[in-house]
């Protein structure tokens, strides 16, 4: 029965007795503080009672066609009337007719005849009673009100992991009925095994109140058919009115379908950026063709020698972009790849000069920003193609390429064996275009650059990672 007692309406006071002048005398002594209904037969209360809103029942036992002990039975065994007061009001005083009147359900027993001040002080007590009780259905009606039309996905969670409430949302994500997961264990029935472990883990470190990093996440759940849906979770800690933790309340929204559109949209996006980097390739491969091709009009070794050199150069541009076609990550290069291919390149152009020539590396395995690669492998090859053409006259020697990342330091290191740059030539400020270029692009990258006549030529380049 709803509640009806705020709307200034008068308490419904339903009086069942076969007597009407007991009836008279209740309504005189109860009015007008009250609305009074009569009724002079057990059943003819049942019917009043199926269609009126009545907020206490005064009850005669002794009726013609129904005890009123089995009209209160009836009253209490039926879900819309369980929680109406009943006040038994009979000549019977005997102490087992009261026990009776009690083991029926009744709430109030009342020997006739009634004293006044008694029947007013009973009906007003449990009329308040009556009121505290519809006030709690009324708010719990809204707030399962408000749990079922809520756009997001309810949960309660027990400490011992039970599923206490699930919301209507929450039924049609997972695709199936409350009572079908009302008292299961959640993690086991709807977090997928891979992630249980770290469900269970992160579920009890936030139930101990460590809630920090756990209140918002993102996780799977297992609908029955086996798909799994990416729910965002938002997470607050339940206590009763002593403080202790009783649970865990999360809202979840259902982000699945949006999930799969931005792995999609990444998805395409990087499939764009791998085909820019590779007609970039291409055409840089191009450019590096036109070149050779223009080399062959010509019949001066030095102007053969720098179309080559600028071929190399382009081509070790294009070997970047290659790397990052290869790659997953559209803004790093894997470095030691990198340096694998210009040197590979290099040998392979350069065969007369490098077949007597070995290679040793030490490249540390790291992703570097494409741009401070590019600088790089331009800067080795122009270091690697020096070495070939003016360190070993005789064809014979070994070259030794080392790069290392120690806390924010980059070292890049190319050294040879061979004849050694001349004393009184420094790198800073010789006059060839591969040493100018060498030392523009250390600049550009925020480096220093060294040079090392100790034992051939070693070129050490320090800079910084920012």
């Amino acid at each position: 029965m709803g509640f009806r007692l705020q709307d200034n309406a008068l308490p419904r006071i339903l009086v069942v007795d076969d007597d009407q002048k007991n009836v008279e005398l209740m309504e005189a002594y109860l009015s007008p503080d009250y609305e009074m209904i009569p009724a002079y037969r057990g059943k003819e209360a049942l019917e009043i009672l199926e269609k009126e809103e009545i907020d206490l029942v005064l009850l005669d036992v002794m009726m013609p066609d129904m005890k009123g002990y089995e009209v209160c039975v009836k009253l209490k065994e039926n879900e819309n009337t369980q929680f109406i007061p009943i006040i038994i009001v009979s000549a019977l005083s005997r102490r087992k007719d009261r026990i009776q009147g009690l083991e029926a359900g009744a709430d109030e027993f009342l020997t006739k005849p009634i004293d006044q001040i008694e029947l007013k002080t009973r009906v007003k007590s449990l009329l308040r009673l009556k009121e505290l009780y519809d006030k709690n259905i009324a708010e719990k009606d809204l707030a399962k009100k408000y749990l079922e039309t809520a756009d997001v996905m309810l949960t309660v969670i027990d400490p011992d992991h039970k599923l206490k409430l699930i919301n209507k949302k929450g039924c049609k994500i997972i695709g199936c009925e409350e009572v079908d997961f009302i008292g299961t264990d959640f993690f086991k029935t709807l977090i997928p095994e891979r992630f249980r472990e770290k469900e269970i883990s992160d579920f009890d470190t936030f139930i101990s109140g460590k809630v920090d990093g756990l209140d918002n996440f993102e996780s799977p759940l297992l609908r029955p058919d086996g798909e799994e849906r990416i729910i965002n979770w938002h997470n607050t800690l339940l206590k009763d009115k002593d403080g202790k933790i009783t649970g865990m309340l999360s809202s979840g929204e259902d982000i699945t379908e949006k999930k799969r559109a931005e792995e999609a949209l990444a998805k395409a996006e990087e499939t764009h950026e791998k085909e820019i980097h590779h007609r970039i390739k291409n055409n840089l491969q191009i450019i590096a063709s036109l070149l050779d091709l223009e080399a062959s009009n010509f019949t001066d070794p030095r102007v053969i020698d720098a179309f080559e050199e600028s071929r190399n150069r382009v081509h070790s541009i294009s070997i970047a972009h290659e790397e990052l076609y290869r790659s997953r990550d559209m803004t790093n290069v894997a470095f030691r790849d990198y340096v694998n291919d210009v040197t590979n390149y290099l040998y392979q152009m350069n065969d007369l000069q490098g077949k007597d020539i070995e290679l040793s590396m030490d490249v540390e395995d790291i992703l570097l920003n494409v741009d401070k690669a590019i600088h790089l492998g331009l800067i080795l090859n122009e270091l690697i193609v020096n070495s070939f053409k003016y360190a070993f006259p005789e064809g014979k020697g070994n070259i030794s390429i080392a790069f290392h990342k120690k806390e924010e330091q980059f070292t890049f290191i190319v050294a040879d064996d061979g004849i050694g740059i001349p004393k009184g030539i420094e790198i800073g400020k010789t006059n060839t275009l591969g040493m100018q270029l060498v030392n523009e692009l250390v600049d550009q990258i925020g480096g220093n650059v060294h040079l090392n006549r100790s034992n051939g030529t070693e070129i050490t380049i320090t800079f910084k990672d920012r």
